[in-house]
């Protein structure tokens, strides 16, 4: 029972992580203003909870996700909802993992936001 309840935990947080989609930025930067000009550099405690907090279970997140898509992927292209099916599990988690500035939550280094890349 005890190790059940621990997988059903793990797989929550590691979904929870996998999700960045939730965790949007709520600040908007006008046209004129790029986000470089509009924040300034993080602090070296939010860095390192960054690298050594956020992004390990991020990376466990991202490889969750990329499994379970590749799971369902047959099913969801018969269905047509392979590239959103894609963009969310594929795609958004390891952009938050790894193709963000180190300690900036909002800020991708090809100024796109999270699920900015693919055009439908």
């Amino acid at each position: 029972m005890k190790k059940t309840l621990f997988v059903i935990l793990m797989f929550m947080i590691t979904f929870n992580f996998s999700c960045p989609i939730m965790v949007r930025a709520e600040t908007q930067y006008s046209p004129a203003t790029t986000p470089t000009e509009a924040s300034t550099e993080p602090s070296v405690g939010i860095k390192v909870v960054d690298v050594f907090l956020v992004r390990p279970p991020c990376a466990v997140g991202s490889i969750i996700s990329t499994a379970i898509y590749l799971a369902i992927c047959i099913p969801a292209f018969i269905i047509g909802v392979d590239e959103p099916a894609a963009q969310y599990l594929v795609e958004a988690p390891w952009r938050f993992t790894s193709y963000r500035y180190i300690g900036e939550f909002n800020h991708y280094k090809d100024e796109q936001s999270i699920m900015g890349v693919w055009e439908f």
